[in-house]
């Protein structure tokens, strides 16, 4: 470290006499110093302003501004206090060389020097800089990794109240028809009782969804979750998700619009993953839409290797800044700060996540800004076939 600091430290020399100042280059230039001039003290401090050094020899005789002055005001100024200064100086009482550290200066010698004393001493005090700006240089880092974490630490509160407030709905749900079922236990209204349990089992199914989006976003963030993907019927699966939403009383007013395709080819994706990806996907959809509103459901092909299904609600419009915010993890508390419903239990987090790695991908459509359309992305048998992840005799 000291012999790379050798090569590349800048030493502002100050004296008034040209002579002294060639001298003292004379000396220093060999060393490798980076060697800057002038020759009085208010010179010098503009040069400092501008391009601090990383040590000063400051003679103590100048015109305007003395050494002295020129060596206090930089020892009270944050910006240039650890800047070492070498008072150099003709006068040889004690009470000058005790003026000179008074005013903060470092060291001090007295003309005429020694090449070697001089060499000697600012070697030294340039190793004592480097010990100090590498001080200086970890605090800040440490600084930086202190605010980010307090930074992960505030996300993380903000994150935890989103979660535990969206999985108290479902609990709060369980244990309201537990009740009801509890004070008509003696009634034979065999109806009302699959009501009850129906409600239950939707939302029992709904925080289940949240604590494994919670634990399958951990897995995927470390990649160690473990996907396992086939030929998978899209078609059947959405039919089976739309219409479990729409049994939903809050949803039966909601019209939804189908077009699905025979002729599209099987998709290729984890079945058990995709199936939470359009649930969590279509429930947030349905949780967004107003009654006797619209959603339309659309399949298409992009080419051979690609299957496009198009999502489109009625409903708040999401503006072109939170289309992408409203699939990042860190970005949840702002979206609700700002008006718009995060998907319940990071929903949409685990969505991108688990598309990216079953090589598909999930988005809102920033091109249609009067309504919200998700577009999922998903790789077909064929682009598995061709990507050797799968054999024609396995289709």
């Amino acid at each position: 470290m000291l012999e790379k600091l050798k090569s590349t430290a800048s030493v502002l020399v100050v004296d008034d006499s040209q002579e002294s100042i060639d001298l003292l280059e004379y000396f220093l230039k060999p060393a490798g110093y980076n060697i800057l001039k002038a020759t009085n003290g208010e010179t010098a401090l503009e040069i400092i302003a501008k391009s601090p050094p990383d040590i000063i020899l400051l003679d103590v005789m100048l015109p305007k501004i003395n050494g002295y002055e020129v060596c206090e005001k930089l020892k009270k100024q944050q910006s240039t206090f650890h800047i070492p200064i070498v008072m150099i100086t003709v006068l040889k009482e004690l009470k000058d060389k005790i003026k000179a550290l008074e005013a903060g200066a470092d060291d001090f010698l007295t003309k005429p020097f020694d090449s070697v004393e001089l060499l000697t001493r600012v070697k030294s005090l340039l190793r004592i800089k480097s010990y100090h700006d590498e001080i200086i240089r970890r605090n800040q880092e440490l600084e930086k990794q202190k605010e980010a974490l307090m930074r992960e630490d505030q996300l993380k509160k903000e994150l935890t109240n989103l979660i535990v407030h969206d999985m108290k709905n479902p609990l709060f749900v369980i244990q309201g028809n537990l009740q009801m079922m509890e004070l008509n236990r003696e009634l034979s209204h065999d109806e009302s009782k699959d009501i009850y349990t129906q409600r239950i089992s939707r939302s029992s199914r709904s925080l289940l969804r949240m604590i494994l989006n919670l634990l399958d976003i951990s897995r995927l963030e470390q990649k160690q979750m473990e996907i396992q993907a086939s030929c998978t019927d899209m078609n059947k699966k959405v039919n089976e998700i739309v219409d479990a939403l729409k049994d939903i009383p809050e949803h039966q007013s909601k019209s939804v619009h189908l077009k699905l395709r025979q002729d599209l080819s099987d998709v290729y994706m984890d079945p058990e993953i995709f199936e939470r990806v359009l649930e969590n996907c279509f429930n947030y959809v349905f949780q967004n839409t107003p009654e006797f509103m619209s959603i339309n459901i659309e399949a298409v092909p992009v080419d051979d290797q690609r299957v496009r299904l198009i999502i489109s609600h009625d409903g708040k419009p999401i503006p072109e800044e939170f289309k992408e915010k409203i699939f990042l993890k860190n970005s949840q508390p702002d979206l609700k700060k700002a008006g718009y419903k995060p998907a319940r239990g990071l929903g949409l987090i685990f969505c991108r996540m688990a598309m990216e790695a079953l090589n598909g991908r999930i988005y809102l459509d920033k091109k249609i800004s009067d309504k919200n359309t998700f577009v999922l992305e998903m790789p077909t048998v064929e682009w598995a076939k061709k990507s050797k992840k799968l054999s024609a005799s396995r289709r």
